[in-house]
């Protein structure tokens, strides 16, 4: 049943080209928006004199009645999409009356509406996902306030760090989406109902009065761009992309950290699967899938940018292509989210092996320093320590068992001291700006990040 079919009087249909111009299967998700949309656009036009109160009041029960059959799982594969298909149930539930509500409108207008309205609905949900995640961090950093850990460059151990100031570096990154996210709400926030196909409606709608039914913070400036645009679905998934790319990453950690050659950290044996084959195994698969989620959410954000590329204005079948990467996008997200929060819940660190594999050459730069502290300019006091590392490494000696004529070989300067560097929390504490691994500003960083949280 098409809402144009007395357009080809003789046309016969073909059941594949029907499936396949049909959209109701990938947009049927925009229901609840269509109804609330559609009730407001029922008040414009009562306000607009094309309807009656009593017929406002019909349409507004028959649109209740066919979101509750929607809702009871009314079979809606006859349609071509959602909007034909309310309108059409409408019809049935109402009659003639529900001819009128279509009245200056269009779909070009419509899905762009739906879709706003529901990531006005997600987003403030994702937000409080990310929330949950911050404060799963903070929770974790701050039952393991002292473990002294390797920090890693180029996955080769660098300086020690505070196990809590590596997980609170989740916390920023989950931060920053939440910004994003918000800030791309502005842009979501504004409303095209109205607009009609691409030129504006006669109808002489209140498209303000509209906006403040629906909770829209302003309205379309231009009817030709409101019914083209998809770029606050792209935005939307571009900054869900990068979130999940900074999870991805930090999932790589924890299936590294998870691994017997470094036992960092103990995964609750409700985050770990194990091989159909081989008994031993521990696997740390949600984390895998965590890390598998980036690629699938980018699909998104490409599938969407290539099909909008190069479309001319305004409105063209091919935006049909944007409810799946925008319902997928979210859902996948949410449900990433979700398991990530889970399973910060479920990890601890191993302090006996973090320990254990640490190296003495972590103090390798405050040794640097340390000479630097006598008066010898940082960079050749780098170079000195450079060689003296090249000196172990060849002796098969750790740096803390060099004896101090060895050190003293090197540079005269080094006297009795020195021992004092190889002490891990003296390293911690060596670190003064604001923002780095030591103690104090460590938390002074949770301090604030539980305001964030809040937020």
């Amino acid at each position: 049943m098409k809402v144009w079919e007395r357009r080809f009087k003789g046309r016969r249909e073909d059941p594949r080209l029907e499936a396949f111009n049909a959209s109701i299967r990938e947009d049927a998700f925009l229901a609840s928006a269509e109804i609330a949309s559609s009730k407001a656009y029922a008040k414009a036009l009562r306000r607009a004199k094309v309807l009656t109160a009593e017929e406002l009041s019909k349409i507004t029960s028959g649109l209740a009645k066919v979101i509750k059959r929607i809702e009871a799982g009314a079979d809606l594969g006859s349609f071509e999409d959602i909007h034909s298909a309310v309108e059409l149930m409408l019809i049935e539930e109402i009659g003639e009356t529900g001819k009128k509500l279509h009245t200056g409108r269009s779909r070009n207008e419509q899905v762009v509406t739906d879709e706003r309205l529901f990531l006005k609905r997600e987003i403030p949900r994702l937000l409080e996902s990310l929330r949950a995640c911050q404060r799963a961090v903070i929770r974790l950093a701050e039952e393991y306030p002292d473990i002294i850990m390797p920090g890693y460059t180029h996955l080769q151990q660098a300086q020690y760090v505070l196990f809590s100031h590596y997980i609170m570096s989740i916390f920023w990154p989950l931060e920053r989406a939440k910004s994003r996210l918000r800030d791309s709400f502005q842009r979501i926030d504004v409303l095209p109902l109205g607009t009609g196909a691409l030129a504006g409606t006669t109808a002489p709608l209140d498209r303000k009065f509209l906006a403040e039914i629906l909770g829209f913070a302003a309205i379309s400036e231009n009817s030709m761009d409101a019914v083209a645009d998809r770029s606050f679905i792209l935005e939307t998934l571009s900054a869900l992309s990068l979130l999940l790319l900074d999870l991805s990453r930090f999932a790589e950690d924890f299936v590294i950290f998870a691994s017997r050659e470094f036992g960092f950290l103990v995964l609750d044996e409700a985050i770990a699967t194990s091989s159909s084959l081989m008994p031993q195994k521990k696997n740390p698969d949600f984390f895998e899938l965590i890390r598998a989620g980036a690629g699938h959410l980018f699909g998104h954000f490409s599938r969407l940018f290539i099909t909008v590329k190069g479309l001319p204005s305004t409105y063209n079948k091919d935006l049909q292509e944007d409810k799946v990467p925008l319902r997928e996008g979210l859902e996948d997200t949410a449900r990433i989210l979700e398991v990530f929060r889970i399973t910060l819940n479920k990890i601890r660190p191993n302090r006996k092996e973090i320990e254990r594999k640490a190296e003495p050459f972590l103090v390798a730069t405050d040794l640097a320093d340390y000479l630097a502290g006598k008066g010898v300019p940082f960079r050749e006091a780098h170079g000195v320590v450079g060689e003296i590392v090249g000196y172990a490494e060849k002796k098969r000696k750790a740096l803390n068992a060099l004896t101090l004529r060895e050190f003293r070989a090197f540079h005269p300067l080094i006297g009795d001291d020195v021992r004092a560097i190889f002490d891990p929390a003296r390293s911690i504490r060596l670190k003064k700006t604001s923002g780095s691994t030591h103690p104090d500003r460590v938390k002074d960083q949770i301090r604030k990040a539980k305001t964030l949280c809040l937020k």
